[in-house]
This record gives C-alpha cells, sequence and structure tokens, in this order.
C-alpha cells in the first residue's frame, strides 16, 4: 500500500512538471514581446516591401504594444540585409522582410549568398503580393501584346526592354515573356527601376514591367499605355484589363514580400506573430490602403508561405537556367 501511495506520488509530480512545461510556451509567447522588435528591410526606403512592410508594422506595434523599429539594410538585390538577417538572434526580436529578390530570385542567379534561404529563416507571414504592369510608350505603335510580341518576332533583337537592373524582377520577367512568346527582346539595364521607366516614357526603350503605384500616375497622364498585368488574374478594378497570361499560357508574375524570423525563433513566437499579421491584413483601412495602391493583401500561415516560397523559387530557377543567367 505504502508503494502505490509512493508511486501515485511520484506520478503526480511528473505530471505536474510536463504541465507546466507545456504551459511554459504559450505564456512565453502571451508576454511577447516586452521590449522594441527591430524589423531588417533589405530594400530602399519607398519601395514596395517598404512601404507594406511599413504600414503593417505600425499596425502591429498598436496591437502588441511595443515599437517595430525598421532598420533598413540595403545593397546587393537585397542580400546584404538578408545576411544580416540570417546573423540575428533568434529570440522573435529581429524579424526579416523576404521579398521576391531576395527569396526566389537572388538564390538562382547569384554565385555566392551571404544566406541560406531554407537553413537561415523560418517564414512568418506573407504580406501581400502585387502584379507589375506592361507598359509602352503612349506615342508607341503597339496596342496590344499580340501586336507586339509579332513586331518582336519580326524584327528579332530589335524591340527593347528596360529594367533597374540584371537579376531584378523587371529583368526575368521581360526574359520571362521573350522565352514564353518565342520572340526576340533585347534588355537595356539600367542603375535604378525610375531610369527604366522614363526610358520607355521618351521612347528610348520598348516596354517594361513596372510597379503599379509608379505606372498608373503616368498612364492617367497619357504618358505611359497599359498593355497587359503579369498576375494571373484580372484586378478588379480594371477589368477590362488583360493578364499577359491571356495571351502567353503560364506567364505569372506577382511582386511579394512577407516577413521572416532567423531560424530557431521560437515556434510560439512564430505563431503570435503570424496570428497577428492575419488580424492586421483583414483590417478594412488596411485593405482600403493597400489595394488602392495596387497590392493584395495575403492572409495564410507560416506553412504556406514557406511552400509558396518554394514554389517561387523553382518557377525563377527555371527561367534563370533557360536564360543562362548567372551574377557575381
Amino acid at each position: 500500500m505504502n508503494i502505490y501511495r509512493y508511486f501515485g506520488k511520484y506520478f503526480a509530480f511528473i505530471c505536474a512538471l510536463a504541465g507546466a512545461c507545456m504551459t511554459g510556451m504559450p505564456s512565453y509567447a502571451q508576454n511577447y514581446p516586452n521590449k522594441a522588435v527591430r524589423v531588417i528591410v533589405p530594400y530602399s526606403p519607398g519601395s514596395n516591401p517598404d512601404v507594406m512592410t511599413r504600414l503593417v508594422t505600425r499596425h502591429l506595434a498598436e496591437r502588441l504594444g511595443q515599437p517595430f523599429v525598421i532598420d533598413t539594410k540595403i545593397g546587393a538585390g537585397g542580400s546584404i540585409g538578408m545576411g544580416v538577417g540570417a546573423k540575428a538572434e533568434p529570440d522573435g526580436y529581429a524579424i526579416i522582410v523576404g521579398h521576391v529578390a531576395g527569396l526566389a530570385i537572388n538564390p538562382n542567379v547569384y554565385t555566392k549568398l551571404p544566406y541560406d534561404v531554407a537553413k537561415d529563416f523560418v517564414p512568418i507571414a506573407q504580406i501581400y503580393k502585387s502584379p507589375l504592369l506592361l507598359v509602352v510608350s503612349e506615342s508607341s505603335p503597339y496596342k496590344t501584346l499580340p501586336d507586339l510580341i509579332a513586331a518582336a518576332k519580326a524584327s528579332p533583337g530589335k524591340l527593347t526592354f528596360s529594367s533597374g537592373g540584371n537579376g531584378t524582377g523587371a529583368h526575368l520577367s521581360g526574359e520571362y515573356l521573350g522565352v514564353l512568346s518565342g520572340a526576340s527582346f533585347l534588355h537595356i539595364p539600367f542603375k535604378t527601376s525610375s531610369d527604366a521607366m522614363v526610358s520607355v516614357v521618351s521612347g528610348d526603350s520598348t516596354l517594361n514591367f513596372i510597379n503599379q503605384s509608379a505606372a498608373w500616375p503616368l498612364v492617367k497622364s497619357k504618358k505611359l499605355r497599359v498593355l497587359a498585368i503579369s498576375g494571373d488574374a484580372r484586378l478588379p478594378e480594371y477589368p477590362d484589363l488583360p493578364t499577359v497570361g491571356e495571351t502567353l499560357k503560364g506567364f505569372d508574375y506577382y511582386d511579394w514580400a512577407g516577413l521572416l524570423a532567423p531560424a530557431g525563433t521560437p515556434a510560439a513566437t512564430v505563431l503570435k506573430l503570424q496570428r497577428e499579421i492575419s488580424a492586421v491584413l483583414a483590417l478594412p483601412d488596411v485593405v482600403q490602403q493597400m489595394r488602392g495602391q495596387g497590392f493584395l493583401p495575403v492572409q495564410g500561415t507560416s506553412e504556406e508561405f514557406g511552400k509558396f516560397i518554394k514554389n517561387e523559387q523553382q518557377k525563377w530557377g527555371q527561367v534563370a537556367k533557360r536564360i543562362n543567367l548567372k551574377l557575381d
């Protein structure tokens, strides 16, 4: 009888200890954050990932009661900031903005990177996706995408497309257009996307894939003409504007970004951040602000964002391989 009592007390002690360990994880998440959170942004102020990150983290700070401090680390197409984020302490007080360039394109075109997407980061949540606009000058003779492709096939290498540099989303989108259409376009890289856009307005370049926030003012002022959008569906705001995929099956490109944490960050912290981000992206005023600037809010889990990143890496890896693009 004494033996049974002994083992009964021992078993109760073990259960209590296990319960304390299990409840410790949610309790840590409930107390998080209790100080400022550093948000590493590898892209320049005013860029799509920067603007949308500031919108979301402003609301996160209000909801969680701690400041989310933007720390801009630009350079090498986002690789410098991603490298800084990869080495940050995995305690939840450093998070990183992951963009299509740093997560899906750079790993396929750069021979050396200061980070490994799969090993150094854990996805938190995607924030947005935004189709680009395929634009030509308002004075261009091309009124539709089929017109443009026919002209490129008739005069290989004569029609040009501009971008903000080798390895950018606009560059690979233009190459993607050539691969799927069988037409030959000549790439003209500029130092910035603004320079690339100006070259189309002036007629020095034939076409450009450009962010909506930069393009629409020039479209409305009759300086640029939109032939198509790069996403897989028409925009509700512009139902008469076709997608590139309606002419070239399989074409699908979005500018997108989300938040990551350094590998090893507690799962409970990642989950709390993901839920809070989803709540922010459901706020009516946030949705209105994002859609008004051409961004589509994306609500999803950490696992869904991780799968999305892998799919994007595979897609852009195939494009980079077909055009034999490698950068140092």
